[in-house]
């Protein structure tokens, strides 16, 4: 027998409508062959009159369209190259079997202020074919009336338990307010509609069909029509593309209810990306059938005018919560904090989208009150970059260690960068090498690089000679006490720390002023602090730096102060050497 074309197999694949062993089932004699069942029904057995699947009924499809069967083209076949993209009307086989119509659904639809659409919404859910089901609306705090629409148009269907009607008293979230929803469903399938979407009258018939066939598969999805473009979206499942990139809506994904009895819900921690976590979460565990009919309709044509959340909430970081939550790439989150450096925040800025390599980026800006211009310098980038920078600003100072403990509790990447507003990046791959140091070595709780030091008024940069004297890439405390400064790190600017140590410090490393010394000797107490010995940031030294620019008393004054927290967070054994360094060299200092 001769082989059909590789690219004819391949089309057909990706509708959906093809079901192995459901043609196997109904056509034991192929079994028997040495022919794929795909390449069996593309040669000859639609010529025998064979269907393909339960869903695509290859004799209506010919009759329908004269063309094609005049033609001598395999229905399903032509169905992909051309008939879908022309809307052409395809019809499931006819079954005797009544177990379709027995699979029971829960349609969740949760709204916020859409009382303008979501009757679109609703009719094309009351219209499927498949009449086993019911539809949750919860209405997330509404006060646009949508609550008065829904109880006088569909009086009826409430009566009966057709819709069943829930209703927040505030606003608390589309993830709340779907987990009200699975919560109250009665039915063991369970599927979703947006007020802003609207589904085929076969959808819920669709998914029984399959949901009959592929008995003990508990997720399901299919393609959607985007009204904008339009075109359909969807593909046959790949988990690690998923990973990356979501391509199933939400709104043609069904699943059993033991998924969310086993996984749990949405997460009402993320403003963003719920359905995608939500989705990954089940299909880790649950595989997916694909189904390649276009089910639903994806209204974005006025989006602008429906208020979505994704044209005002900020994305860096939900996506880098997902993608660590499910390890699909390393996660980084940059801080810049900056007060008044309206001179340097620019360049900071700069250096930090310029880093390149494969790892996601979420980088956070906290001013902290700044009256010089400066917050209105980060607000303009954010909003350029709002796909990658996000400003969590509030016009409140809360000084130096209240706005690094902002940012580091507004982390949310596996790895944690920092870079102070007047300094800068060096090296376009500081965040991929440091990442990948710590990768390679999970024994350390954070690394630094070397420093390049700029200096008003010389046009060379020059390094710290106690960094050039370091001849290892892994140190401890006690390398630390061998310094007279106790500070190898110098300037925070050019560390990279695991994030979950940093939302985890103590208060007394806040007591006077984050420091780089007594984060070191606490996180000396989690592992190795890491050396990469090469310039890859520019501290800059500037009169109105909070240390350069800081008089001899003050400094006498800090430097006593952050040594005696650095005494505090040291382990048992260095105590004692700290203090005799405190009694030598800062026993006029004032005492914090």
């Amino acid at each position: 027998m001769s082989r059909p074309k590789s690219d004819d197999v391949e089309c057909v694949e990706q509708t959906g409508l093809f079901d192995t062993a459901w043609y196997l089932e109904q056509h034991p004699d192929v079994a028997g062959s040495r022919a794929r069942p795909l390449e069996h029904y593309l040669l000859s057995g639609w010529r025998e009159g064979r269907h393909p699947s339960p869903y695509f009924d290859g004799s209506f499809y010919l009759s329908a369209h004269p063309d094609v069967a005049e033609a001598g083209v395999n229905p399903l076949l032509h169905y992909a190259r051309w008939g879908r993209d022309e809307g052409r009307a395809i019809r499931a086989l006819e079954w005797t079997d009544t177990a379709a119509d027995e699979v029971a659904f829960s349609v969740i639809l949760a709204s916020f202020n859409r009382a303008g659409i979501i009757d679109d919404a609703i009719r094309s859910i009351l219209a499927q074919t498949h009449r086993k089901f019911e539809l949750i609306i919860v209405d997330d705090g509404s006060t646009d009336g949508t609550e008065d629409l829904v109880r006088e148009r569909y009086a009826a269907e409430l009566a009966e338990g057709r819709i069943v009607y829930i209703r927040f008293s505030r606003n608390l979230g589309v993830s709340a307010a779907r987990n009200a929803g699975l919560l109250a469903a009665r039915n063991p399938w369970i599927a979703y509609v947006d007020s802003d979407n609207v589904v085929s009258p076969r959808f819920l018939d669709a998914f029984a069909r399959r949901i009959v066939v592929h008995d003990g598969t508990l997720t399901f999805y299919a393609r959607f029509l985007q009204e904008s473009v339009p075109r359909a979206v969807g593909r046959p499942f790949d988990l690690e593309e998923l990973r990356r990139s979501n391509y199933i809506d939400l709104g043609v994904f069904i699943h059993h209810a033991t998924c969310f009895t086993e996984l749990g819900g949405f997460d009402i921690s993320l403003r963003r990306l719920v359905d995608w976590d939500l989705i990954l979460k089940y299909v880790h565990r649950y595989p997916p059938v694909y189904v390649g009919e276009v089910l639903m309709t994806y209204r974005d044509r006025n989006a602008g005018g429906l208020g979505r959340i994704t044209d005002r909430e900020p994305v860096s970081l939900p996506m880098v919560r997902v993608l660590r939550r499910y390890n699909v790439c390393p996660t980084v989150t940059s801080l810049i904090v900056c007060y008044n450096q309206a001179n340097f925040i620019a360049e900071a800025m700069e250096s930090v989208l310029a880093q390149r390599g494969d790892f996601y980026h979420d980088i956070v800006v906290a001013d902290d009150g700044s009256t010089d211009g400066t917050a209105d310098i980060v607000r303009d980038y954010c909003e350029k970059h709002k796909w990658r920078m996000r400003s969590i600003g509030d016009g409140v100072n809360r000084g130096i260690s209240g706005n690094f403990r902002r940012g580091f509790a507004s982390a949310g990447g596996a790895y944690l960068a920092v870079l102070e507003g007047d300094d800068y990046w060096s090296d376009r791959d500081k965040i991929a090498k440091q990442v990948a140091f710590l990768d390679a070595n999970p024994d350390c709780s954070m690394v630094f690089s070397k420093i390049e030091v700029k200096t008003p008024g010389k046009w060379r940069h020059s390094t710290l000679e106690r960094q050039d004297r370091l001849r290892k890439n892994k140190l401890d405390a006690a390398d630390f006490l061998a310094d007279p400064s106790l500070n190898l790190i110098a300037n925070l600017s050019s560390c990279m720390f695991r994030s979950d140590l940093m939302k985890a410090l103590p208060n007394v490393l806040f007591r006077h002023r984050l420091s780089e010394m007594g984060l070191a000797f606490y996180l000396d107490r989690f592992g190795a602090i890491g050396y990469l010995n090469q310039p890859m940031s520019v501290y800059r030294q500037h009169p109105q730096g909070v240390w350069s620019g800081a008089t001899e008393e003050m400094k006498l004054s800090s430097g006593r102060q952050v040594r005696e927290v650095a005494k505090i967070v040291a382990r048992e054994r260095y105590k004692a050497q700290i203090q005799a360094i405190l009694d030598r060299h800062y026993a006029q200092a004032p005492s914090s």
